[in-house]
């Protein structure tokens, strides 16, 4: 045994200065209203779990590993899910992975190099600089418009890979297809826009992949499909850079529940998005009864959360404290243009109540 052995030495020296991604806080106890990490309120619809049952008693698919290259689930997107969509058609077109962060962590794999640069905007999900970090690239952060807009400034960024979240985290607004597409045609490497949150519009980029070999887009199975817990999303690019995505992937990157979750999902897409339509009609009545409060506004959005202002500053810690004393979590950025926001969940009509209920008696006293 090597004795007084200093593990420090050991570990990569990019890790010093590497930050890790901060996930949403998970309090002990009961009755938290957590509306901090846009989960979706409500569980999978029934049919889902049914498949999911009969899957898990058939021990011929669990003794097995799962389909390395989840083709049943890429036939599933393209002539189910993005059937009624202007793009790509072809399986090799089509990559399955664990939701959007791991097929973010594949991207870089695929593109970047020790001092390549990459081009994020502020804010937006702090992944993309995580990732950078870990994989020793070059950061060119763009700082977004007052009112969270892609600056002109874009247009002259170079580097390998660009990020798009749209809708974008936290404001929760989509980008426009014209200025996505204007940025595929200037910029020269590769533009990924991540659709994490996609499925809570009727916005999405997809049709410009036909045009467009520089455009990866990235979408997620588990957000507007309720199946956090199974990690599965996918990507649309290119067969040549999916061919590539494949090549650097671990072998079974995805397990055959999560793959079955997600074939069921697609299936029965129609009552799952009906079920979403709750949370619509729900953003749309949180919003308007936040913006009726003196010094509040809430921003657009695309998604399901929203993203709360407050005139006074000062006054949004306030909220956030006496709303944790009552149990109930929201999402604050304690970053530089972000200390008057509070990030909020979209929960059930329930929940949202509940939340009204008691911001209106915070309101009372601080505003």
């Amino acid at each position: 045994m090597v004795k007084n052995m200093d593990l420090e030495n050991l570990f990569r020296e990019n890790l010093k200065k590497y930050v890790a991604y901060e996930t949403g806080e998970i309090p002990l106890g009961e009755n938290w209203l957590l509306l901090d990490t846009n989960e979706n309120p409500y569980p999978p619809i029934p049919e889902i779990i049914k498949d999911l049952k009969e899957t898990m008693a058939n021990p011929e698919i669990l003794k097995k590993y799962p389909d390395p290259n989840a083709l049943e689930v890429r036939k599933a997107i393209l002539n189910q899910l993005l059937r009624d969509k202007d793009t790509l058609t072809n399986r090799n077109t089509v990559f399955v992975g664990n939701d959007c962060d791991g097929i973010l962590e594949v991207l870089f794999k695929v593109f970047i190099d020790t001092g390549d640069q990459i081009v994020v905007f502020y804010p937006t999900n702090a992944i993309y600089k995580a990732l950078a970090t870990l994989y020793e690239a070059k950061i060119n952060e763009i700082k977004l418009n007052e009112d969270f807009s892609i600056p002109d400034e874009v247009y002259s960024a170079k580097g390998k890979l660009l990020f798009i979240k749209s809708p974008n985290d936290p404001n929760g607004q989509s980008h426009p297809n014209e200025q996505i597409q204007k940025i595929c045609q200037h910029f020269p490497g590769i533009v990924v826009v991540d659709e994490e949150y996609a499925d809570f519009s009727d916005k999405t980029c997809v049709s410009l992949l036909k045009n467009n070999k520089n455009l990866i887009v990235v979408r997620s199975l588990t957000k507007a499909f309720s199946l956090a817990a199974f990690r599965i999303g996918f990507a649309l690019a290119d067969a040549r850079i999916i061919k590539e995505m494949n090549n650097v992937k671990l072998p079974y990157n995805t397990s055959s529940l999560a793959q079955i979750a997600a074939i069921s999902c697609i299936k029965h897409r129609r009552k799952v998005f009906e079920q979403n339509e709750k949370i619509l009609s729900e953003r749309k009545k949180l919003v308007d009864a936040l913006n009726s409060f003196d010094g509040v506004s809430v921003q657009p959005s695309d998604a399901n959360f929203i993203f709360i202002k407050f005139a006074d500053k000062s006054k949004t810690l306030k909220f956030i404290w006496d709303l944790k004393d009552l149990k109930i979590l929201t999402r604050h950025f304690s970053k530089p243009g972000l200390y008057n926001y509070i990030r909020m969940t979209i929960g059930t009509e329930e929940e949202n109540n509940r939340f009204l209920s008691e911001f209106e008696k915070i309101a009372k006293k601080y505003l």
